[in-house]
Protein backbone atom coordinates (compact mmCIF):
# COMPACT_ATOMS: atom_id res chain seq x y z
CA UNK A 1 0.00 0.00 0.00
CA UNK A 2 1.25 3.44 -0.92
CA UNK A 3 1.01 6.10 1.76
CA UNK A 4 2.75 9.15 3.11
CA UNK A 5 3.44 12.72 2.05
CA UNK A 6 6.92 13.50 0.77
CA UNK A 7 7.79 17.15 0.19
CA UNK A 8 9.89 17.78 -2.85
CA UNK A 9 10.51 20.28 -5.63
CA UNK A 10 10.69 20.31 -9.42
CA UNK A 11 14.19 20.69 -10.80
CA UNK A 12 15.19 23.01 -13.66
CA UNK A 13 14.48 20.22 -16.18
CA UNK A 14 10.93 19.70 -14.87
CA UNK A 15 11.72 16.44 -13.12
CA UNK A 16 10.63 15.29 -9.71
CA UNK A 17 12.16 12.58 -7.55
CA UNK A 18 9.89 9.69 -6.66
CA UNK A 19 10.88 8.84 -3.06
CA UNK A 20 12.71 5.52 -2.72
CA UNK A 21 10.13 4.22 -0.20
CA UNK A 22 7.42 4.62 -2.84
CA UNK A 23 9.52 3.84 -5.89
CA UNK A 24 10.18 0.30 -4.78
CA UNK A 25 6.42 -0.34 -4.67
CA UNK A 26 5.34 1.27 -7.94
CA UNK A 27 8.13 1.06 -10.53
CA UNK A 28 8.42 -2.13 -12.58
CA UNK A 29 11.66 -3.95 -13.44
CA UNK A 30 12.13 -1.68 -16.49
CA UNK A 31 11.80 1.48 -14.38
CA UNK A 32 8.39 2.31 -15.89
CA UNK A 33 5.26 3.95 -14.50
CA UNK A 34 2.17 5.56 -16.03
CA UNK A 35 1.42 9.27 -15.56
CA UNK A 36 -2.04 10.64 -16.15
CA UNK A 37 -4.46 13.37 -15.16
CA UNK A 38 -6.55 13.29 -12.01
CA UNK A 39 -9.98 14.73 -11.24
CA UNK A 40 -8.10 16.61 -8.52
CA UNK A 41 -5.43 19.21 -9.23
CA UNK A 42 -2.58 16.71 -9.32
CA UNK A 43 -0.82 14.20 -11.56
CA UNK A 44 -1.49 10.54 -10.84
CA UNK A 45 1.31 7.98 -11.05
CA UNK A 46 0.33 4.33 -11.48
CA UNK A 47 2.31 1.14 -11.62
CA UNK A 48 1.97 -0.58 -14.98
CA UNK A 49 -0.01 -3.38 -13.32
CA UNK A 50 -2.56 -1.07 -11.69
CA UNK A 51 -2.88 1.13 -14.78
CA UNK A 52 -3.48 -1.92 -17.01
CA UNK A 53 -6.18 -3.04 -14.60
CA UNK A 54 -7.88 0.38 -14.80
CA UNK A 55 -7.80 0.27 -18.60
CA UNK A 56 -9.35 -3.21 -18.56
CA UNK A 57 -12.16 -1.97 -16.27
CA UNK A 58 -12.85 0.99 -18.57
CA UNK A 59 -12.85 -1.28 -21.65
CA UNK A 60 -15.24 -3.71 -19.93
CA UNK A 61 -17.58 -0.88 -18.96
CA UNK A 62 -17.51 0.37 -22.54
CA UNK A 63 -18.28 -3.10 -23.92
CA UNK A 64 -21.27 -3.23 -21.57
CA UNK A 65 -22.60 -0.08 -23.23
CA UNK A 66 -21.70 2.31 -20.44
CA UNK A 67 -20.57 5.82 -21.28
CA UNK A 68 -16.85 5.89 -20.58
CA UNK A 69 -15.94 9.15 -22.35
CA UNK A 70 -15.05 11.01 -19.14
CA UNK A 71 -12.81 8.17 -17.97
CA UNK A 72 -11.13 8.01 -21.36
CA UNK A 73 -10.55 11.78 -21.38
CA UNK A 74 -9.15 11.78 -17.82
CA UNK A 75 -7.21 8.52 -17.68
CA UNK A 76 -6.51 7.12 -21.13
CA UNK A 77 -5.95 9.95 -23.61
CA UNK A 78 -3.41 12.00 -21.60
CA UNK A 79 -1.62 8.97 -20.12
CA UNK A 80 2.07 8.41 -20.78
CA UNK A 81 4.26 5.48 -19.89
CA UNK A 82 7.54 6.94 -18.67
CA UNK A 83 10.85 5.60 -17.42
CA UNK A 84 12.43 6.99 -14.28
CA UNK A 85 16.01 8.13 -14.76
CA UNK A 86 18.96 6.81 -12.74
CA UNK A 87 18.21 9.35 -9.99
CA UNK A 88 14.63 8.09 -9.58
CA UNK A 89 13.24 11.19 -11.27
CA UNK A 90 10.28 11.43 -13.60
CA UNK A 91 9.81 14.18 -16.18
CA UNK A 92 6.53 16.13 -15.96
CA UNK A 93 5.43 17.48 -19.34
CA UNK A 94 3.98 20.98 -19.58
CA UNK A 95 0.41 19.70 -19.94
CA UNK A 96 0.77 17.56 -16.80
CA UNK A 97 2.26 20.48 -14.87
CA UNK A 98 -0.47 22.83 -16.08
CA UNK A 99 -3.24 20.37 -15.21
CA UNK A 100 -1.83 20.02 -11.70
CA UNK A 101 -1.18 23.76 -11.32
CA UNK A 102 2.51 22.98 -10.87
CA UNK A 103 3.79 26.26 -12.23
CA UNK A 104 6.45 28.70 -11.18
CA UNK A 105 4.97 31.51 -9.10
CA UNK A 106 7.95 33.68 -9.94
CA UNK A 107 9.91 32.72 -6.83
CA UNK A 108 12.06 30.19 -8.68
CA UNK A 109 11.65 27.00 -6.67
CA UNK A 110 8.43 25.03 -7.24
CA UNK A 111 7.49 23.26 -4.01
CA UNK A 112 5.67 19.96 -4.55
CA UNK A 113 4.50 16.92 -2.62
CA UNK A 114 4.44 13.29 -3.68
CA UNK A 115 1.55 11.58 -1.91
CA UNK A 116 0.93 7.85 -1.58
CA UNK A 117 -2.77 7.08 -2.03
CA UNK A 118 -3.37 3.33 -1.60
CA UNK A 119 -2.70 2.09 -5.18
CA UNK A 120 -1.20 5.16 -6.84
CA UNK A 121 0.88 8.26 -6.21
CA UNK A 122 -0.21 11.85 -6.61
CA UNK A 123 2.11 14.73 -7.46
CA UNK A 124 0.76 18.02 -6.09
CA UNK A 125 1.83 21.61 -5.95
CA UNK A 126 2.44 21.81 -2.20
CA UNK A 127 0.27 24.91 -1.75
CA UNK A 128 -2.62 23.28 -3.63
CA UNK A 129 -2.40 20.12 -1.52
CA UNK A 130 -2.44 22.22 1.65
CA UNK A 131 -5.47 24.20 0.40
CA UNK A 132 -7.36 21.02 -0.57
CA UNK A 133 -6.56 19.39 2.77
CA UNK A 134 -7.71 22.48 4.67
CA UNK A 135 -10.96 22.71 2.68
CA UNK A 136 -11.79 19.03 3.21
CA UNK A 137 -10.97 19.24 6.91
CA UNK A 138 -13.22 22.27 7.34
CA UNK A 139 -16.02 20.71 5.31
CA UNK A 140 -16.02 17.18 6.69
CA UNK A 141 -13.79 17.11 9.70
CA UNK A 142 -13.40 13.53 10.77
CA UNK A 143 -17.08 12.57 10.46
CA UNK A 144 -16.37 10.23 7.53
CA UNK A 145 -13.70 8.43 9.54
CA UNK A 146 -16.06 8.10 12.48
CA UNK A 147 -18.80 6.72 10.21
CA UNK A 148 -16.60 3.73 9.37
CA UNK A 149 -15.23 3.32 12.88
CA UNK A 150 -11.75 4.77 12.43
CA UNK A 151 -11.88 7.40 15.20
Amino acid sequence: MLSGIYENSIDAKNRIVVPQELRSQIVNENGEVWLTYSPDACVRVYSCEVYDSLVEKIAKAQSEGRDTRAMQILFIKPARKVVLDAGGRVFLSSDMRDRAKITDSGEGKIETAVVGNIDHLEIWLKAELNAQTQAITEEMGFSELRSIGLT
